[in-house]
């Protein structure tokens, strides 16, 4: 059985081919001919990541900013990736899969002016999409997962760019708030590190047969992006911790929770009423309704805080 790109052409659209310029064109074009002699999707994906701005001197930057920044892209991917599978939360297990399937590799290059980091996926698209070697002969799309992830990003990004008087009805306010927390987090740690750094970044993402993805952006874009996160409160996550009260304090109000044998979470409780908080009791068993906050150490060790916003005594 063959496939019969004579129809196929003929079922194309003109109106759904589009491309940024001639050698996005041309480029398409190849991967397009590449394509006829497989039905799957042979050709990697690969993209770059360049900086300029006042942290970069002819092209050269500090290792300990650069990686900052690399390492904020790839949660930003990676949250982006979970994103698409419904996975929106801040804390538990992360699936394997997609952590895989989102990773990207790095390879480096110099222009005067700039340092450009050289991106590929860590996994093939042939290892994605036939793993057992063994796949259907049409695809409605072949789109890895890294894809669609930094499709996401860089979507998100460039609706960062243009937060103005009315950023809580924009479109960035709307995409962060369905990406959820996690995204949101991400995010903040990216273009903070970007922002302190003093990179501008310019990010590129080529897919086969696909037109180019692109966000550019500038240290006034970065900065208003963290801001709006920040003051928004959007790297919050509602939850409820249940457990065995251990230890409570009025002085500094403080509950914490015993969630497991010998298992503790402080939970921060200012904002609980002092005759709730002089009712309570060593030992008796609550549900702690919380917001809870990633915190990113310079060295990059990630933790959460939880503020307690409301308190049900369950036995």
């Amino acid at each position: 059985m063959s496939f019969d790109w004579e129809a196929y052409r003929e079922s194309v659209d003109p109106a759904d081919v589009q491309w940024t310029d001639a050698a996005d064109l041309a480029r398409m074009s190849v991967h397009a001919f590449m394509a006829e002699n497989s039905p799957v999707r042979r050709v990697a994906s690969a993209g770059r990541l360049r900086l300029t701005g006042p942290g970069v001197s002819i092209h050269s930057a500090p290792v300990e900013a650069v990686a900052k920044v690399m390492t904020g892209f790839q949660k930003l991917v990676l949250a982006t990736g979970l994103a698409n599978t419904g996975w929106r939360m801040l804390r538990g297990r992360i699936p394997a899969e997609v952590e895989s399937r989102t990773r990207l590799m790095l390879n480096g290059s110099a222009l005067p002016g700039s340092l450009v980091l050289n991106m590929v996926p860590a996994t093939s698209p042939a290892d994605e999409i036939l793993p057992d070697g063994q796949g259907e002969f049409f695809r409605d799309a072949d789109d890895q997962d890294v894809d669609k992830a930094i499709d996401r990003a860089l979507s998100i990004l460039n609706r960062g760019k243009v937060l103005g008087p009315d950023s809580d009805d924009s479109g960035f306010a709307a995409a962060l708030n369905t990406a959820g927390p996690r995204v949101a987090s991400a995010l903040r740690t990216f273009s903070t590190s970007l922002f302190s750094g003093g990179f501008e970044p310019d990010i590129v993402w080529h897919q086969p047969r696909v037109p180019v993805r692109r966000a550019r952006l500038g240290l006034s874009h970065l900065e208003h992006i963290n801001r709006f996160i920040t003051t928004r409160r959007l790297v919050r996550e509602p939850i409820a911790l249940e457990g065995v009260l251990r230890t409570v304090s009025d002085k500094k109000p403080m509950l914490e929770l015993e969630t497991a044998p010998d298992e503790f979470e402080r939970v921060d409780a200012k904002d609980i009423a002092a005759e709730v908080m002089s009712a309570l009791h060593v030992g008796v068993r609550l549900r702690i309704h919380a917001e809870a906050v990633e915190n990113v150490s310079p060295g990059g060790d990630t933790s959460f805080t939880y503020k307690a916003t409301g308190v049900e005594v369950l036995s």
